[in-house]
């Protein structure tokens, strides 16, 4: 029932911000001025991150562009969307972007996929914006990765699929960015409570992307399941972010109901996390090999990726609360 009356709240009082908004958070430098202001000792620029993300489907894709909103050290130069239906993947991303106040954010869609779950875009159905681009996804990543060759870091946490196929017709330009932060695999641990490895979802969607990216050279920090499938956002830590009432926590409420499910697992918001505070994860260097079923192996010789193998929960909860329910 709390849900419910939550949700009327959310409801409320963002018909409340979006009358207000023009006088809130006016957009500069391609940062809301409302943005907080949260900044390591010593930070004195930003980090500029293309988002590669299946967002839709399950809730933590929305909870990482959140994350991503809400963190001044990052500049989010564009959102690109992979598996399933793209388009209405890239109509949510956009709608949430701008519900934030990033409306200068692009938004492309990749290839589109066989059909799969999608509830939360119902949100977006109907929903237009200049922000979405006609160009495809590689095309926008090609586009901002070559203004900035050798600064940007590619945050992938869906399939793939779009970053094999810039490997694939730009290699070049691939080969410009920065790094990719990916979150998928599985070392040493699989899902909820299992000591075994799993073939994990974004990696199992799409092997041959995923063997692809990894043999590609490009610096990779893999984010995999050994430090996100206990990441369980409880009753508690939902309740205080869709208390919190801002713009952001408001979409992700109608979002949360949308989903239909009872507990959010923040496996993508840790790639994210990683990228601003290296701290939150203990890592390794290794050679990590993708079989035809989507297993990430380690193997011998040089390594191809830096794996995050140790976290605490704790630790990653405070920091996402600093950030999106302060």
């Amino acid at each position: 029932m709390w849900k419910w009356a939550l949700l009327i709240a959310v409801l409320v009082a963002s018909a409340t911000l979006w009358i207000w908004a023009p006088l809130r958070g006016p957009v500069r430098a391609g940062k809301r001025l409302d943005a907080p202001q949260v900044t390591k000792p010593g930070a004195t620029f930003l980090i500029p991150v293309l988002l590669d993300t299946d967002i839709g489907t399950d809730i933590d894709d929305a909870f990482a562009l959140a994350l991503v909103m809400r963190s001044p050290e990052l500049e989010l130069l564009g959102v690109t969307t992979v598996s399933g239906n793209t388009e209405a993947r890239a109509r949510l991303a956009a709608k949430l972007l701008w519900e934030s106040g990033f409306q200068f954010v692009p938004v492309a869609a990749g290839k589109r996929g066989k059909p799969l779950p999608q509830e939360q875009s119902r949100w977006a159905d109907g929903f237009e914006s200049p922000q979405i681009q006609q160009e495809s996804a590689v095309d926008l990543l090609k586009d901002e990765i070559e203004q900035r060759p050798g600064k940007i870091t590619l945050v992938a946490i869906g399939p793939l699929t779009n970053v094999a196929a810039l490997l694939a017709r730009e290699p070049e330009t691939a080969h410009k960015l920065k790094r990719i932060v990916l979150m998928g695999g599985s070392i040493a641990h699989g899902y909820g409570q299992r000591l075994a490895p799993a073939a994990e979802y974004n990696i199992a969607s799409d092997p041959q992307a995923a063997q692809a990216v990894f043999a590609s050279g490009i610096p990779i920090l893999m984010v995999p399941l050994d430090v996100t499938a206990m990441l369980e956002l409880g009753p508690g830590g939902c309740h205080r972010v869709f208390a919190h009432l801002t713009n952001v926590t408001n979409s992700l409420t109608i979002l949360y109901h949308l989903w239909d499910k009872p507990t959010p697992i923040l496996f993508d918001p840790m790639a994210v996390a990683l990228l601003i505070d290296p701290s939150l994860c203990e890592t390794k260097p290794l050679a990590v090999r993708v079989d035809s079923k989507g297993f990430t192996r380690v193997g011998v010789g040089k390594p191809n990726a830096t794996v995050a193998l140790k976290t605490s929960p704790r630790k990653f909860f405070d920091f996402y609360m600093s950030r999106v329910a302060p």
